[in-house]
């Protein structure tokens, strides 16, 4: 009777389940799977669970099945590793069909203790139309933000030039009160032509459209000119900025784009300033580590609750510490900072402490010394959503 129970548990669930012994072999399917994967029961049970893994992985699957049945617990949808696939590019699990074909999934895993050992229950499923249909937002959203975005540019601009013209009246045309007003105007436009900037900048960077010019970059003068540029508004909050060269004169240059690469050191004090308090330190170091150039900020801020450190880097996201405090911003810098240090073949991460403060690293690839300087263009291919 509990089996049978069991079995028709199984037959009526909408997703695939496949059980699997300790030593990787398939002991029982429903007819999802079937359905799924192309293949007739009678052909999986008893069959290596690689069967359903793409080809590519069959050499590397096997250890991280024993690492999980070493140590099994419970894994739910979107677990960064599972039985059955392995992420293909960081952000997409994959299985195989019967013939061969290929198609992301979501996979989750639960250990089945019985008398005979333990077995493990997968949950798989297509996740080909969501990916889709994800896909199709993303496009329009970034088609609609550029749209506005250009819209928007154009009266900002105007209202700030005509401001500009304005300020140069003489104390006759213009009462010192009116100037004060005028400024204000003059610096709530620039923020927004500033906003505006940011999301064209990353609707360009999603679709391809951005391309950025290579040369030597030295990135200590990168980090000086950005140290330089924030020190004023850091001092007018109290704060201290260090700037740490590790090494001083040991050659710390990449092949990339000056600007792109200063607006990620711009992007990452800025956000280091907003989130400190009167009287905290802002770090900023570089070094050499083998073949990488390893460039930190550290702030001694508020920090980041950890279960929103993984949708930092997600656009307009904004962590529940700048919203409570009313911290301007539209969650596009670490985005765009994202988006940049990916162009150039890096990686950046994000480690921090409510309470006690936050580091972003940022790790770029020394550069093949015979492409330095070739003045090819290096195309951004676009930002990714998650980490």
């Amino acid at each position: 009777m509990p089996e049978r129970f069991f079995r028709d548990l199984l037959e009526g669930a909408p997703d695939a389940f496949v059980i699997v012994d300790a030593e990787g072999v398939i002991r029982l399917v429903n007819g999802q799977v079937e359905e799924l994967f192309g293949y007739p029961r009678g052909e999986l049970v008893g069959q290596p669970v690689e069967t359903l893994v793409p080809m590519r992985f069959h050499d590397v699957h096997p250890r991280h099945r024993s690492g999980y049945i070493d140590k099994p617990r419970l894994r739910p949808m979107g677990a960064r590793r599972d039985l059955y696939a392995r992420r293909r590019d960081g952000s997409e699990l994959l299985a195989r069909r019967k013939d061969g074909s290929e198609f992301p999934v979501e996979i989750s895993l639960s250990p089945l203790a019985t008398p005979d050992g333990v077995l493990v229950s997968a949950v798989v499923r297509d996740v080909t139309d969501r990916n889709r249909l994800q896909a199709e937002s993303d496009r329009l959203r970034d088609e609609l933000i550029a749209t506005v975005s250009h819209e928007l540019r154009t009266p900002l601009a105007s209202i700030i030039g005509y401001t500009e013209l304005m300020g140069d009246l003489t104390e006759e045309h213009l009462s010192e009160d009116a100037r004060a007003l005028l400024e204000v105007i003059s610096r709530n436009a620039r923020r927004e032509l500033s906003l505006v900037d940011d999301l064209l900048t990353l609707a360009s960077m999603t679709d391809g459209r951005v391309t950025m010019r290579t040369e030597s970059v030295d990135l200590d003068r990168v980090a000086v000119e950005a140290v330089a540029a924030i020190r004023p508004r850091a001092d007018e909050q109290g704060l201290s900025v260090v700037l740490d060269i590790v090494d001083v004169g040991r050659s710390r240059a990449v092949v990339g784009d000056a600007m792109r690469l200063g607006q990620v050191l711009d992007n990452l004090l800025t956000n280091a300033v907003k989130f400190s308090v009167r009287g905290g330190t802002i770090r900023v170091s570089l070094e050499r580590e083998r073949h990488t150039i390893v460039v930190r900020v550290s702030d001694t801020g508020v920090g980041v609750d950890p279960d929103e450190i993984p949708y930092l880097f997600e656009r307009l996201f904004r962590a529940r510490h700048a919203v409570e405090r009313h911290v301007q911003g539209a969650g596009l810098g670490l985005p765009i900072a994202k988006a940049i240090v990916e162009a150039h073949h890096g990686s950046i991460e994000v480690h921090s402490e409510v309470g006690t403060g936050t580091t972003v690293t940022v790790r770029l690839p020394l550069p093949d010394q015979s492409a330095a300087g070739d003045g090819s263009p290096l195309a951004i291919l676009g930002a990714s959503s998650r980490s």
